[in-house]
C-alpha cells in the first residue's frame, strides 16, 4: 500500500463516520422527539420492548445510542428495568441492519446519487422537516461512498504477505475479537467496523474465519458508548447499561463455542452463516455471509437468553444489587377518588394539613437548640423538614384547585379558600425557621460568638410560648372549633408585652457593657424579630379560623 491508500482508508473511514453521524442525527430529529414517546407506549410486554429496541436501534443506527436512550428512562423512573432488558435485547438485533445494507456492493454504485439527490435537497428547501429527510439521504449517500473508497484502499493489501500472514492469526477468535474490541472502543461505533470489515472483505482481503471475530469484537466495544452515557445517572440507569454489556458478552461467549465445534472442513458457527445465505439468498456472496454471521450472533444469542432471563437478572442483581428503596415523602391522604366527593376530600386535605405540626414542632426545637448547645450538625435535618413542608404546601394547593373545579357548595368554597391560606400561612412559618434562624444561628457559631446566659434564657422561654402558640391553633384546626383560635388572639397582646420586656433587658445589658450582647446585639435582635414573625402567621392561623367560623354562623 502507498501512502495516498492509507490516506484512501483514514479518508473514507472518516466519511463513513461522518455520513453515519449525519444520517444519525437528522433521522433522530424526525423522530427523536418521539422516540422517548414511542419506547415508553410500546415497552409494556416483553415482545413489544424486543421489537421497540429493534426498531428504533434501525432508525438511530446505534445500539448504544438506544442503550443510554433507556438508560435515561429508567434513571427519571419512567421505565423499569425489567422494561429495558427486553428493548436492550431488541437493541442487538436492530444494530446488525447496516451490516445488511453494506453487504449490497451495487448500492456503493449509488452513493454519488444519494449525495447528490440529498445536497441539492436541503439546498432547495427551507422547510426544516425536509431538510431533515434531505441530509439523511445525504448522509446514507456518504456512508457508501466512505465504503467505497475504504475498498478500493485496501485492495492493494491482496498482494501483501506481511497483511496476508497477520490476518491468519486473526483467525484465532480470541486475537480477532480482541482487535475488534480495541478498534470498536477507540472510534465508538460497531458499525463502522463492520463497514470496514465488510469493504475489506469487498476488496479480497479477508475471509469469514477473520472478519467474524472482529465482529463479535465490535459487539462488546459498543458497550463503552453506553457505560460513559450512563455514568452521570443514577444506579439503576447504569445497570440497564451494564447488563448490556452481560448480554453482548454472552452472545459472544456461544458463538466462541461454536467457532470451535468442527463440522467437516469448517466450523459450525461459520458453516451455519454460510448456509443460512444460501438459503435466503441463493449465492455465497462473502460479504453477505459476513453480515449474515453479524446478525446470526444476536438471533443465537437471545434464543438463549430469553428462556434463561429470570435466572441471569438473579445473577446480575446479586453481582449489581439495584439501589435500596428509598422513602418518598409525598401525601398520604390525598387521593384522585376523593375529589368526587368534595366533603370528603376537603376533611382529608385537613389531615394533610395536620401533619405539618409534628415536623414544623420539631424545626421549632431544633432551631433553638442551635443557640443552645451552638452544634450545627442539625442543621441538614431542619432543611431537610422544610423541603417535607414544601412537599406537602405543593401537593395540598394542587389538590385544593382541583377540588375548586369540582361542582362545590358555597360552604365547601369557604372552607377551600381558607385552607389554602392556612396552607401558604404554615409553609411561610417553616421558611422563617428554615431560611432566617437557621441563617442567625450559623452566623453566631462561624464567628464564635455566644449569646448572653439570660438572653439565651429568655430566647428559650419566648420558644415556649410560640410553640404552645402553635399546637393550640393546630388543636383548634382539628377539632373545627374556634374558641381556642379565639383564646389566642386575646393573648397576643400579653405575648407582645413579653417581647417588648426582652427587647428592654436587651438594651439593659448593653448599657451597662456587657461584652457578649454588645458582639451579639445583631443577631439577638433579629432572633427577636423572627420568632414575632412566626407569631404573626400562627395568629393569621387563627384569624383564618376566626373567619371562617363566622361565615359558617
Amino acid at each position: 500500500m502507498t501512502i495516498y491508500s492509507y490516506l484512501d482508508l483514514v479518508g473514507g473511514l472518516a466519511v463513513f463516520l461522518f455520513g453515519m453521524t449525519m444520517m444519525n442525527n437528522n433521522l433522530t430529529a424526525l423522530a427523536g422527539a418521539r422516540l422517548r414517546g414511542i419506547m415508553l407506549s410500546l415497552t409494556k410486554t416483553r415482545l413489544r420492548g424486543y421489537l421497540t429496541g429493534v426498531g428504533i436501534t434501525i432508525v438511530n443506527q446505534s445500539s448504544s445510542a438506544t442503550t443510554v436512550l433507556e438508560a435515561v428512562l429508567v434513571g427519571a423512573g419512567l421505565m423499569t428495568f425489567q422494561q429495558s432488558l427486553a428493548v436492550t435485547l431488541g437493541a442487538e438485533l436492530g444494530s446488525t441492519f447496516l451490516g445488511q445494507l453494506f453487504a449490497f456492493p451495487k448500492i456503493t454504485q449509488f452513493a454519488t446519487l444519494f449525495v447528490a439527490v440529498g445536497f441539492f435537497g436541503h439546498l432547495l428547501t427551507r422547510n426544516k422537516r425536509f431538510q431533515n429527510i434531505a441530509d439523511s439521504v445525504l448522509g446514507f449517500g456518504l456512508l457508501f461512498m466512505g465504503m467505497n473508497m475504504m475498498t478500493r484502499a485496501v485492495e492493494p493489501l491482496r498482494a501483501s504477505v506481511a497483511f496476508l500472514d497477520l490476518m491468519a492469526h486473526i483467525e484465532q477468535p480470541w486475537l480477532g475479537i480482541l482487535a475488534g474490541l480495541l478498534f470498536t472502543m477507540i472510534i465508538q461505533s460497531s458499525g463502522a467496523t463492520t463497514g470496514l470489515v465488510i469493504a475489506m472483505a469487498m476488496a479480497g482481503t479477508i475471509n469469514l474465519a477473520q472478519a467474524v471475530p472482529i465482529n463479535l469484537g465490535a459487539s462488546i466495544g459498543t458497550c463503552a458508548t453506553a457505560i460513559l452515557g450512563s455514568l452521570s445517572l443514577n444506579r439503576e440507569a447504569k445497570r440497564s447499561a451494564y447488563i448490556h454489556v452481560v448480554f453482548q458478552t454472552i452472545g459472544v461467549a456461544i458463538t466462541f463455542l461454536l467457532l470451535h465445534i468442527p463440522v467437516g472442513q469448517d466450523r459450525l458457527y461459520l458453516f451455519l452463516a454460510k448456509a443460512i445465505t444460501r438459503l435466503l439468498t441463493g449465492g455465497d456472496n462473502l460479504a453477505r455471509q459476513i453480515a449474515m454471521a453479524h446478525t446470526l450472533m444476536p438471533v443465537l444469542n437471545h434464543l438463549v437468553v430469553l428462556p434463561l432471563l429470570p435466572l441471569i437478572v438473579r445473577a446480575f442483581n446479586k453481582l449489581v444489587p439495584p439501589s435500596p428503596p428509598k422513602e418518598v415523602f409525598g401525601a398520604m391522604y390525598l387521593n384522585e377518588s376523593m375529589l368526587a366527593e368534595p366533603s370528603v376530600a376537603l376533611y382529608q386535605v385537613k389531615q394533610e394539613m395536620l401533619r405539618m405540626e409534628p415536623i414544623i414542632l420539631g424545626m421549632l426545637d431544633r432551631s433553638f437548640e442551635l443557640f443552645e448547645r451552638r452544634d450545627l450538625s442539625s442543621a441538614a435535618a431542619i432543611k431537610a423538614s422544610d423541603r417535607m413542608i414544601d412537599t406537602l404546601r405543593r401537593e395540598i394547593i394542587l389538590y385544593l384547585t382541583k377540588i375548586a373545579q369540582r361542582d362545590i357548595s358555597q360552604e365547601q368554597s369557604r372552607l377551600q379558600v381558607s385552607y389554602l391560606s392556612i396552607t401558604t400561612e404554615l409553609e411561610n412559618l417553616a421558611d422563617v425557621i428554615e431560611r432566617n434562624i437557621l441563617d442567625r444561628a450559623k452566623k453566631l457559631v462561624n464567628k464564635n460568638l455566644h449569646l448572653s446566659t439570660i438572653g439565651l434564657v429568655e430566647i428559650g422561654e419566648l420558644k415556649l410560648i410560640i410553640r404552645d402558640n402553635f399546637r393550640t391553633v393546630m388543636q383548634a384546626l382539628n377539632s373545627d372549633d374556634p374558641a381556642g383560635a379565639r383564646d389566642l388572639l386575646a393573648k397576643a397582646a400579653a405575648c407582645w408585652e413579653k417581647q417588648q420586656a426582652f427587647r428592654h433587658h436587651h438594651f439593659e445589658r448593653l448599657n451597662a457593657g456587657q461584652q457578649v450582647s454588645i458582639e451579639t446585639t445583631e443577631i439577638h435582635m433579629d432572633l427577636l424579630n423572627h420568632y414575632n414573625r412566626i407569631n404573626r402567621h400562627i395568629y393569621h392561623v387563627a384569624q383564618a379560623l376566626i373567619d371562617l367560623a363566622a361565615e359558617r354562623a
